[in-house]
């Protein structure tokens, strides 16, 4: 008996030493060359990331007194103390109550803010590219240039390129909530252009089920435009845009290696039943009790970056071109679904996988900061408040066999087997497989070439009987006419699903003819500085010299008078509300409520609604011992200082006396 315990025993070991010794770190266990040289990147910025840790100082930052709408559309209250509820930058925003006063609106109820032109603001509703109305493409492509133009699109793209050389943005379990927190920012920055922009998401399933996907409309004028023989985007909506590296335009080598999202690919995410093969280590070394999983969501995600190439292809470059944005949106797009069909919604804001160093760098455990974001950790990318507050997804585009229509003049239905949406194709290109399907834009298929001509005629919908209705005394003549008053529409392809989409179309270019007095005042909002001191204490510590000697806190919280940066307000008027949110605050009694932090804020920014006008800021503030004799010279004065100085006096006193 004592033998065959330790010949199980001995097996046990053997198999748990097999296991992990099946972790190679040179890839060379990869099932394909792609795979293989995706994994040698991901280890590479895993290095890294491991080596900036490891050199990195974790000093603690002390201040210088111290020691040392539609129901798509409605949002789901969150709580009032939640984290971004309250935010000085609207990109740090987590909810349209805190995004309200960026917007110059108004809250009318605890989900409902009122836009200076009447409409609410809503929660972005983002839909698969091609499913966009025209006017809802045209204001995304109009949004981005505009902060292209502005220079705000380049901040965000400096972000992501700075992260790619260490940190927990790739190669590990924090790469999704990461790409979560920073879409929802640069949708924000697209919001405070046109406050009804969504992101796009990119369906590439649409695309690959062609013959030659570069061949897409997707890859035309109307979406992200078309390269010269060179590889440079030169028309299109991002046509000649200037890249963080100093390129002329955007580099793209579409279809020269990789390949785009499957089903297949889609599907085995959404099968997982463990957070750690959703959230997935990617470079495990010797001891990590998980096995390598190539099926990782970051494997394929990369593989559509190879697939585009060019700057897209490089994480550094990667965000030089829009569609970054919109292929994150769709990876984003099935992490949510994974969470909706497998997680309790309980859970989905706690699981992460376990912080294991054989298994990922330290920059991707759970408690680790989300740099170069202040004041989040990696976990706080798992919030509800994402999709309850400020963003849903639109279904993916779907046909049937009864209803072989996909919704969207750029998309067709294949119904062959099982029916789906594919995305048409391009004049001039390859269609084979294809012939007597509607399946090229603006024109037919013929020998396995998209050339001008008619079109096959489209779907038309079956018409459901309605339930039965009393029976009304209409002569029958009439509705005859009205049938064939409506053939023309019908020959022409606009079923119910396109009439709809007309009538968005018609009604957007309304709504923004209605709102075009009041376009000056957005524009204001594109010019919001986050240059605050977040101490009433700046300037005095200012004066003093802490911004050189104590320089790693002054510059997170006083960068104002510090000189870091342009405030929008006047430095010299201390009786102004500076911020956009001190109104809003005052309503919610933050002024007497608030404390921390936030209070600090408050009493240095919001200092007209809180009442604050006629007491000196620097009556609280304790000034160092070092610099009390230069406090005295600049005419500084605090009561926390004096009370000290009077108690030493006294004290010197009674020692003489002694």
């Amino acid at each position: 008996m004592l033998r065959k315990n330790i010949s199980l025993f001995l097996l046990l070991n053997f198999l748990i030493f097999d296991a992990f010794a099946q972790i190679r770190e040179d890839c060379s266990d990869a099932p394909n060359e792609q795979l293989r040289e995706l994994c040698l990147r991901f280890r590479r910025m895993d290095q890294i990331s491991r080596e900036k840790y490891e050199k990195q100082a974790d000093a603690a930052l002390w201040p210088p007194q111290a020691p040392g709408s539609p129901t798509f559309q409605r949002p789901i209250p969150i709580p009032p103390a939640h984290r971004g509820n309250v935010a000085y930058d609207p990109l740090e925003c987590m909810s349209l109550q805190c995004l309200c006063p960026f917007f110059n609106g108004r809250m009318v109820a605890q989900d409902h803010c009122i836009l200076p032109n009447g409409e609410p603001l809503q929660m972005a509703y983002r839909k698969e590219y091609r499913m966009m109305t025209d006017d809802e493409r045209f204001r995304y492509h109009r949004a981005l240039q505009i902060i292209k133009q502005n220079g705000q699109y380049d901040f965000l793209s400096r972000i992501h390129r700075d992260v790619s050389s260490g940190g927990g943005a790739h190669s590990g379990p924090g790469f999704l909530p990461w790409h979560r927190e920073y879409l929802k920012r640069f949708e924000i920055q697209l919001k405070m252009i046109d406050p009804t922009v969504a992101i796009p998401y990119w369906d590439s399933t649409l695309d690959n089920f062609l013959p030659s996907p570069r061949d897409s409309i997707f890859f035309s004028d109307l979406f992200i435009g078309q390269t010269d023989w060179n590889g440079f985007v030169v028309t299109g909506p991002f046509a000649y845009w200037r890249t963080l590296e100093g390129g002329a335009a955007i580099r793209r080598n579409v279809g020269a290696e990789g390949n785009l999202f499957n089903e297949n690919q889609i599907n085995q995410v959404l099968q997982q039943t463990n957070v750690e093969y959703v959230l997935s280590y990617v470079t495990q070394t010797a001891g990590c009790p998980y096995p390598v999983n190539y099926g990782a969501i970051e494997y394929s995600h990369g593989a559509v970056h190879r697939y585009i190439n060019g700057d897209f292809g490089p994480v550094p470059t990667s965000a030089n071109d829009p569609v970054f944005y919109a292929h994150h949106a769709f990876v984003d797009l099935i992490f949510e679904t994974w969470r909706q069909l497998r997680q309790p919604r309980w859970v989905r804001e706690s699981a992460y996988p376990p912080d294991i160093p054989s298994c990922t760098n330290p920059m991707h455990f759970s408690y680790s900061e989300m740099r170069p974001f202040p004041r989040l950790i990696n976990r706080d990318g798992l919030s509800n408040a994402y999709t309850d507050q400020l963003y849903r997804y639109a279904p993916r585009p779907t046909c049937t066999r009864t209803e072989p229509a996909c919704g969207s003049r750029y998309l067709f239905c294949d119904t062959r087997g099982f029916p789906h949406c594919v995305s048409k194709i391009k004049l001039g290109g390859i269609c084979n497989g294809y012939e007597g399907f509607d399946a090229c834009y603006n024109g037919q298929c013929i020998f396995g070439r998209c050339i001008p001509g008619p079109t096959p005629a489209p779907f038309k919908p079956i018409i459901v009987t309605p339930p039965p209705r009393p029976p009304t005394p209409r002569p029958q003549a009439p509705r005859q006419q009205a049938s064939r008053k409506q053939a023309p529409k019908q020959i022409t392809g606009i079923n119910e699903t396109l009439k709809n989409i007309t009538n968005s179309i018609k009604n957007s270019i309304a709504s923004r003819q209605r709102t075009k007095p009041v376009a000056s005042k957005n524009q204001t909002i594109v010019t919001f500085v986050d240059c605050f001191n977040r101490n009433p204490c700046c300037e005095s510590w200012a004066l003093l010299g802490e911004c050189k000697d104590n320089s790693k806190y002054m510059n997170i919280n006083c960068p104002s008078s510090c000189k870091l940066c342009t405030p929008s307000y006047s430095l010299n008027d201390t009786c102004t509300d500076r911020h956009v949110s001190c109104k809003q605050w005052k309503g919610e009694d933050q002024c007497s409520q608030s404390t921390g932090p936030h209070l600090n804020f408050i009493l240095e920014n919001c200092r007209e609604s809180c009442g604050l006008c006629n007491s000196k800021k620097s009556d609280k503030c304790t000034i160092p011992k070092r610099k009390r004799k230069l406090a005295e010279e600049l005419n500084i004065h605090s009561a926390l200082t004096k009370k000290s100085s009077v108690v030493n006096k006294e004290t010197n006193i009674l020692r003489k006396l002694a």
